[in-house]
């Protein structure tokens, strides 16, 4: 399937929601809906794992990237691309989640070592 952009809705509700249910299939496990922060630079989508390689949903991923996210509208097929820790677009990531969660506590642990690693673009499909 061709990759499509994000509406300027899609990318409106992704870049103001503070948690955005993913919806991953696998087809020996029941479908595990997981929130998770969602920051959009530019006209991008990104999600981190501050647990890294550990968590359970981003191993889930890594497996298959080919999932969905819960939308306002309805469930959006996307696909999830790893981020090169080394990329230019990191910087702007990290300042991105400090000033959106700049309230929460656990912000510091998104912008670690750990959570760099674990770094996906999602593309909506």
């Amino acid at each position: 399937m061709p990759q499509q952009d994000w509406t300027p809705q899609q990318l409106s509700e992704l870049a103001d929601v503070e948690e955005l249910v993913l919806v991953l299939d696998s087809p020996d496990r029941p479908v595990l809906r997981v929130p998770v922060w969602p920051i959009v630079v530019g006209s991008d989508a990104y999600v981190r794992s501050y647990r890294g390689g550990t968590s359970g949903w981003y191993r889930r991923v890594l497996v298959n990237r080919d999932q969905a996210v819960a939308l306002s509208a309805g469930d959006r097929a996307v696909h999830f691309e790893s981020v090169d820790p080394a990329a230019d677009v990191n910087a702007a990531l990290d300042a991105e989640f400090l000033r959106k969660y700049a309230t929460d506590d656990y912000r510091t642990a998104m912008v670690t070592p750990l959570a760099l690693d674990a770094t996906l673009r999602i593309l909506p499909r």
